[in-house]
C-alpha cells in the first residue's frame, strides 16, 4: 500500500506527490532556517514593514527633520564656499583654531606673536566670513 503525502493549503488537506511533498518541506525548512538566522542577527525583513499595505508610512521615521538636514547640508556648502574665497594664511588659522582646536597662545607661538594678534587676526577674517555668507545663510 502506497503511503499518502498531503500539504495543507487554507486549512484543506491537498494530496500530491512524495516529490511534491518533499520539495514543500524542503523549502518550508529552509526559510526557517533562514528566519532563525535573522534573527541571531537582528535583520529585519522589507515584509515585516509593509504589514498594513502602507510600506512608505513604516519606514518613515518621524524623529528625523529631512528638511533639517538638508538645509544644514547647503549651509556647510556655502560655508565651503566662503572659505576658499579666504586667502591661505586665512584658511590656516580657521583650520587651527575650529578643525584642529588649537589654542590662540599655541598658534601664537608658532607664528611668534602674541596670542592677542592671533585674536585679533581671527576676529577680522570671521567678520570677512560673517559678510560672505550674510544673505547665504
Amino acid at each position: 500500500m502506497a503511503k499518502e503525502y498531503y500539504i495543507y493549503v487554507k486549512g484543506k488537506a491537498v494530496p500530491v506527490s512524495e516529490e511534491v511533498y518533499k520539495a514543500y518541506w524542503k523549502i518550508t525548512e529552509h526559510e526557517k532556517y533562514l528566519q532563525r538566522k535573522d534573527w541571531k542577527h537582528n535583520v529585519i525583513s522589507f515584509s515585516a514593514l509593509d504589514y498594513d499595505g502602507h510600506f512608505i508610512d513604516n519606514i518613515i521615521d518621524e524623529r528625523i527633520d529631512l528638511e533639517k538636514i538638508v538645509e544644514v547640508k547647503m549651509q556647510i556648502e556655502e560655508l565651503n564656499k566662503a572659505l576658499a574665497t579666504l586667502t591661505k594664511e586665512e584658511q590656516e588659522l580657521m583650520e587651527a583654531i575650529f578643525y584642529r582646536e588649537e589654542s590662540l597662545r599655541s598658534i601664537g607661538k608658532k607664528e611668534k606673536v602674541s596670542y592677542q594678534a592671533i585674536g585679533k587676526r581671527r576676529d577680522k577674517t570671521l567678520e570677512k566670513l560673517r559678510e560672505l555668507l550674510k544673505d547665504k545663510i
